[in-house]
């Protein structure tokens, strides 16, 4: 038997059928769009199969929910799960009292406004050192990289998580965390995101997918003077990003993959770059809603086709000069960059 607060006494077969239904019928993504509508998160959009929200605070939203399977994990705090956890994680509450909540006992409240507090953390870091591993410059030298090439950017990271030990190539983050890759594990730990670095005095700004898109882009082309985007994740490239990035108001190239995810996004960032330089002619708002455009590029289409009576029409969108530009015909060929210089070091 279970007592809480002020709420009728409750035995566990009554909470477990409750739970289960309200499982059922209670959809995740609706209840971080009413985070969202209590001004608690942001929305970040769709990609691929997963919505991504993210807090205030966020340069890039981190936690993902799928809706097919009903749940959502943060993949910067490392917590996660069904309806339930979300309630006690972001509103502080007991299962029991996620389940009321959700079956309308408890009035509907706005939600505390500030991230909820980290848990113990389960992964360490044990010690971050130059490259130095025979593994793991090996794997360098299989990407068509030289120890000196990557050096300058990454460590060599150990770590432990649940009593396990483990190393490999470590790349930083905006969050303040660890992009780790080795010939046998592709992760984060301690946070998610982007990465920026600054080369020389930056003439204009270039966004790569990987770190070894990145790498592989000075290797072959020797440039030295932009700032470099890294997405670690095509699902980290949303409309806030998008819109930070064009208010830069620079010359924009895109090195993306040639597969359907970087077609869907490279043209999703040069319509929207567009939109924005046009409204920036006509005078008109540049930070879009992106609550109302919902992350998805049909909807971007539709924000273009309501501007054609507010002084300027779809075609004059689609003419107008971008400042992004698609650099994958420079290794159409090839999956990404990468793999076009492992396959033709010397071009």
């Amino acid at each position: 038997m279970f007592l809480y607060k002020n709420v009728n006494i409750l035995n566990y077969s009554e909470i477990k059928q409750k739970a289960a239904r309200i499982k059922q019928e209670f959809s995740v993504l609706d209840y971080f769009q009413g985070l969202v509508k209590w001004g608690c998160l942001k929305y970040e959009g769709i990609h691929g199969k997963e919505h991504f929200f993210g807090y205030l605070e966020q340069r890039t939203g981190s936690i993902a929910v799928d809706d097919r399977s009903n749940v959502w994990y943060d993949h910067a705090a490392g917590l996660g799960g069904d309806i339930f956890r979300a309630v006690q994680v972001f509103e502080n509450k007991s299962f029991v009292e996620s389940v009321e909540r959700l079956s309308g006992a408890f009035p509907v409240k706005k939600i505390i406004q500030k991230r909820p507090s980290e848990e113990s953390p389960k992964i360490i870091v044990k010690k971050v050192t130059e490259i130095s591993h025979d593994a793991l410059i090996n794997y360098i030298k299989r990407r068509g990289l030289d120890l000196e090439d990557i050096k300058p950017f990454a460590k060599e990271v150990h770590w432990r998580n649940k009593g396990n030990c483990y190393f490999a190539i470590g790349f930083p983050n905006e969050s303040g965390g660890w992009v780790l890759r080795s010939s046998i594990f592709k992760g984060n730990i301690l946070g998610g995101g982007i990465s920026i670095q600054i080369l020389g005095t930056p003439s204009g700004i270039k966004i790569f997918e990987g770190w070894f898109d990145f790498l592989s882009y000075l290797k072959l082309s020797g440039a030295a003077d932009f700032k470099a985007v890294i997405l670690n994740s095509t699902a980290n490239l949303s409309f806030s990003l998008m819109l930070e990035i064009l208010k830069e108001r620079q010359n924009v190239e895109l090195y993306l993959d040639n597969d359907p995810s970087g077609e869907k996004n490279t043209i999703s960032f040069i319509k929207i770059a567009m939109l924005h330089s046009l409204c920036l002619e006509n005078g008109l708002e540049t930070d879009f809603d992106i609550n109302t455009l919902k992350g998805n590029i049909d909807n971007v289409v539709k924000l273009i086709d309501n501007l054609e009576n507010n002084l300027i029409g779809k075609k004059q969108i689609l003419d107008n000069q971008s400042l992004v530009s698609d650099e994958r015909i420079n290794y159409r060929y090839f999956k990404d960059l990468n793999d076009c210089l492992k396959n033709h070091p010397s071009k």
